[in-house]
């Protein structure tokens, strides 16, 4: 056990009966001496800041605005596979085809394409051909069924796109709040929004409709909330605020369940596992200061910490592999030491933007 996760244990030592053996066996797991995580980063990946990561199956979309390019990467082999070019500020695979994905970037441009090929698009639009205000986006989400995407802008303008019969433009909505990220319930019939200010407030709309008189909004945090992620079992939903903690949501009854206080700087990126019973987050924030060179791992059903290892950079995206326990994520680009050449301590790993963390199997 590490120090922070013994600390952990002894100022919240109540764990529900009914996880204590999964606590013991996450404990044993990410404690052991035996190497049972392993840790590794991917090769030959250009120095530059990552603006969304998603996994295709088992290779990894990593979108990055700045070089205005979205990557295809094999991250056990190290190898680029393919590269779509475009300003892309988010990218998320379909829900339920790991060959499909859809990617929007700032300009307006949407994309919905095929990963096996660089040339295979089901559609490819200038959103801002239908209204000028479409442009500046900055988060997007997919409905669990697949037949809608909504888009969130810099404008706090939400979008609803119908995929079901093609691409149509369905319900829009321009908010009194900032957007800072957008995520589906797990059965499909809200959105949830996480607003900035103070307090940080989450906003939950009916969908497709994002009718006002329906949505109904609870106070998160103290400060902004910041971040979102939902649990495929269905059983939560997690927010990341200013505040630094990370919460836990029951999606149906919408309210809050749990919280962690592990985080010392704003949680501004989270992910849950496949089980759902693992979250991770990390701190890094979108300029060249700020966040906790660390990356965090907690137990939701146990409410235990179970990893807060040292990175070389703030964690600035987090992403769980969708059906084993491998967890992709990026470090600041702009916050990694400088490779002069004269620091021989310095390993490829210190100066990686992209790695993955794979963990054993814990019912």
């Amino acid at each position: 056990m590490t120090s922070a996760s013994f600390i952990a244990h002894v100022l919240d030592p109540l764990i529900d009966p009914r996880f204590t053996e999964q606590d013991l066996l996450l404990d044993k797991a990410f404690g052991s001496t035996d190497d049972q995580v392993s840790k590794e980063y991917v090769r030959n990946f250009k120095r530059t800041s990552v603006d969304s990561i998603d996994w295709a199956g088992d290779k990894l979309l990593i979108a990055c605005s700045r070089d205005q390019t979205l990557r295809l990467w094999d991250p056990e082999r190290g190898e680029k596979e393919r590269s779509w070019s475009g300003e892309w500020m988010c990218v998320q695979s379909d829900p339920n085809n790991p060959f499909v994905a859809a990617a929007v970037s700032w300009s307006g441009k949407f994309r919905v394409f095929d990963t096996r090929s660089s040339t295979s698009h089901v559609c490819d639009v200038d959103l801002k051909k239908t209204s000028s205000a479409m442009k500046e986006f900055l988060c997007m989400s997919w409905s669990p069924d697949s037949k809608n995407i909504c888009l969130g802008n810099r404008n706090d303008q939400l979008y609803m796109l119908n995929m079901a019969s093609g691409l149509k433009l369905g319900a829009s909505k321009h908010l009194q709040c900032e957007i800072n990220q957008i995520c589906w319930a797990p059965d499909g019939d809200s959105l949830w929004l996480a607003a900035g200010g103070s307090p940080g407030k989450l906003h939950i709309f009916p969908t497709p409709s994002l009718q006002a008189d329906m949505a109904t909004s609870v106070v998160a945090h103290q400060h902004a909330a910041v971040c979102l992620a939902a649990d495929p079992t269905g059983k939560y939903i997690a927010c990341g605020g200013g505040d630094c903690l990370a919460t836990l949501w029951d999606p149906r009854h919408r309210v809050c369940v749990g919280s962690f206080g592990y985080a010392t700087q704003a949680v501004t990126t989270l992910s849950f596992n496949h089980t759902g019973n693992l979250l991770a987050w990390g701190t890094a924030g979108p300029g060249t200061s700020g966040g906790e060179r660390n990356l965090t791992i907690v137990g939701t059903n146990t409410g235990s910490l179970y990893w807060q290892d040292t990175t070389s950079a703030p964690v600035q995206n987090v992403k769980w592999h969708p059906s084993q326990n491998v967890l992709a994520y990026t470090v600041s680009a702009a916050q990694l030491p400088e490779d002069n050449g004269r620091d021989r301590r310095l390993t490829g790993r210190d100066l990686a933007v992209v790695h993955t963390m794979k963990v054993p199997d814990v019912p």
